[in-house]
Formats: structure tokens, C-alpha cells, sequence
């Protein structure tokens, strides 16, 4: 097949959805067995198990299917997996898939003949799946960053990809922690946390992610009752004011995901530009000293568990005596991504100017 070169490349996509099907088309024999799965966002899909050849979007997912063995059927992946060479060793350049959930290649993908594409639900997964059906492409929705899923979201890439003793494995490792956390912090008086993305005065709402780590942690989201309709609650901004009226007990600000962690020079930079922020020298986290630094690496690892704990050793350090925090992180790296741990992912603003003084 090659293309018109008087046609553009996208229209050429919308246009012969039909009519290149037979060529383009997943490689599955014809007449082959196809299975019914239900996904996140409960679509029935028509799917031909196991999956041999997938296109992931969302790096929570690929390290899902990582974490179960089953990386090798992974032909494509978004920009994350491809900027990121030391962590994703397994991605070459040619596995190019999109700049991201929200910017599909398209042509890319129909040309990596997968036999399934996932996306999470807050990606534009609805034009996806319209698209991709011309091309016998289907579009799974699955959701890695969601915690409140994480079982279920393990449960059906181990069905999916036929590797369920290590799915298994998995949840028991998430569940491990999930469940000290929930025998820790039994009784505990939650604590108000401000919560800060990558971006400056950009929050999480509840239904995202982040607002389930907090909670999960022992914490309670300062802007967990802010219900608007249409609001990005993944990355919703803001009023500075606003942060300082709700009086946050810690405040945590995350930075950008790297697999290496960031110096400490950089976390004390972002730290000390925050609390300069007007009102914030006589807010509850500033004065006690509850301001940290985390990494996405660490806040996202295994649907945000490991982020969880972190956070619930800085609220409660007396409930959580005994317990290694660094370990789950260890552990989601050396055991399930095959990549050696790293330490610094995390920083606190008073340890931070307690090792200055003494320089």
C-alpha cells in the first residue's frame, strides 16, 4: 500500500478506513477466536486473546504490562517511554507511537498492526476507538494511575495478555501495602494537605489520582470539595489566596517524572520559592515545617501506593514507625520494572535547611 502524495497523510486516514482494512489490519488469522472483555469505562470489546501486539498510551499502564512479563508485546508507546532510555531500555526509537494520550500518530499506529491500543479514560480515547475501527484496530480503556482500580486494572491485563499467576503477584504486593496503610492509619484524624502538581497553584480534584493517593495516605485534600463541572481534575488551577484561606497542615509539591531523582539543590529551589509565596510563612505546613519535595516516579509508582506511604510517613511518623518507607519503591523498581532503585525521590524543606546550617 502507499500513499497519494495528493493526499494528506490524516485525511487519507479518515478516508480509507474500509478499504485498507484488509491489509493493514491486526495480524490475527481469520476465523480466530475473539473474546468479550468489559473495560474501564464498561464498552464491551471484541478482543483475540492473548494479546501479541499492543500500542500503550499512559506510562502507568506500560509498566503494568511490564511489572507482568509481558513487555515484549508492546510495539508502541507514547513519549514518555521514548525520552526516558535508561528506565525503558526495551524501547527503541521505531516504538514511536504519539506524543501523548491526547496527540495519537495515528498513521503510526495502524502502521504497527497492533491488535490493541490502550488508553486511559481521560485521554481522547473516543476518537481513537472511532477511528482505529476502520482498521480493525480496537481501543482499550484502562486506567493505570487510578488506585481505587489498581486490582481490577491488573486483574484484566493478567487475563488479557495470559499471565495471571503474575498478575497475581502483583496485586499481592500492592495489596501488602494498601492494607498496612489501612491497619496504620485506623482512628487517625486525617490531616489537611495541599497538594501541588508539576505546574505552580495546579491541584488535584476528587476523581483524579492524586486526590485518591492523598486519602489513601491519611491525608485530607484541602480542594477535595471542589465539584465544577468540566474542571480538569487532574490539573486544576488555583487562587494563591484560596491555598492560604484552607490553612493546608503539609504541603506537597510534586516535580517532573524522571527515573533519576532530583538533586538536592533543585528540590530546595522549588521548595523555597513556594513557601515565599504572600501568606504562606503563616500557614500550619510552614510554620511546623510539613513542606516537601516528591518526585512523580516515586508519587505514581504502582498505581500511586508507593506515593501513599511516602505520605503517610511524613503525616503520621508515630503510626508508621517501623516501616520503611523507601521499601515499596525498591521493591516496584528491582522486582517488577527491572531497574536498579534509586534514592532521592523525595525532600523535605526543614531537613533540607537543617543540613545547611551545618555546612
Amino acid at each position: 500500500m502507499r500513499f497519494d502524495r495528493h493526499w494528506p497523510r490524516r485525511d487519507w486516514l479518515l478516508a480509507s478506513g474500509a478499504t485498507a482494512l484488509a491489509s493493514i489490519a491486526p495480524g490475527s488469522a481469520v476465523g480466530a477466536s475473539r473474546t468479550l472483555i468489559t473495560d474501564d469505562m464498561a464498552r464491551r470489546v471484541s478482543l483475540v486473546l492473548p494479546l501479541k501486539r499492543v500500542v500503550v498510551f499512559n506510562r502507568y499502564t506500560t509498566e503494568f504490562i511490564r511489572a507482568i512479563g509481558a513487555m515484549p508485546a508492546v510495539v508502541g508507546v507514547d513519549f514518555d517511554a521514548t525520552r526516558h532510555p535508561t528506565y525503558w531500555r526495551e524501547v527503541t526509537p521505531g516504538m514511536f507511537a504519539g506524543s501523548g494520550q491526547s496527540a495519537p500518530n495515528f498513521e503510526a499506529i495502524v502502521g504497527m498492526r497492533p491488535d490493541a491500543v490502550f488508553m486511559p479514560r481521560n485521554s481522547d480515547w473516543k476518537k481513537a476507538a472511532s477511528l482505529l475501527a476502520g482498521f480493525g484496530i480496537p481501543v482499550v480503556v484502562l486506567t493505570g494511575w487510578d488506585l481505587l482500580k489498581h486490582e481490577w486494572n491488573i486483574d484484566l491485563l493478567g487475563r488479557l495478555f495470559a499471565r495471571p499467576g503474575q498478575a497475581q503477584r502483583l496485586n499481592a504486593f500492592y495489596r501488602q501495602w494498601h492494607q498496612l496503610l489501612a491497619t496504620r492509619l485506623r482512628g487517625a484524624v486525617p490531616k489537611r494537605v495541599y497538594f501541588e502538581e508539576v505546574g505552580d497553584h495546579k491541584t488535584g480534584l476528587k476523581g483524579s489520582g492524586w486526590h485518591d493517593m492523598i486519602e489513601t495516605g491519611g491525608g485530607l485534600n484541602v480542594f477535595g470539595n471542589v465539584n465544577l463541572a468540566g474542571a480538569n481534575v487532574q490539573n486544576f488551577e488555583v487562587d494563591p489566596e484560596e491555598v492560604v484561606a484552607r490553612q493546608p497542615e503539609a504541603i506537597i509539591k510534586l516535580q517532573p517524572g524522571q527515573y533519576e531523582p532530583h538533586t538536592r539543590e533543585f528540590a530546595q529551589q522549588t521548595l523555597e520559592r513556594l513557601v515565599r509565596r504572600p501568606g504562606f510563612d503563616a500557614l500550619p505546613a510552614v510554620r511546623s515545617g510539613q513542606v516537601f519535595h516528591l518526585s512523580y516516579y516515586l508519587a505514581s509508582g504502582c498505581s500511586k501506593i508507593t506515593g501513599a506511604v511516602q505520605i503517610a510517613k511524613w503525616l503520621y511518623p508515630e503510626r508508621m514507625a517501623g516501616v520503611d518507607a523507601d521499601a515499596p519503591m525498591a521493591t516496584w523498581l528491582q522486582t517488577f520494572q527491572g531497574v536498579p532503585a534509586r534514592q532521592g525521590y523525595w525532600h523535605s524543606l526543614a531537613e533540607l535547611r537543617v543540613a545547611d546550617s551545618k555546612r
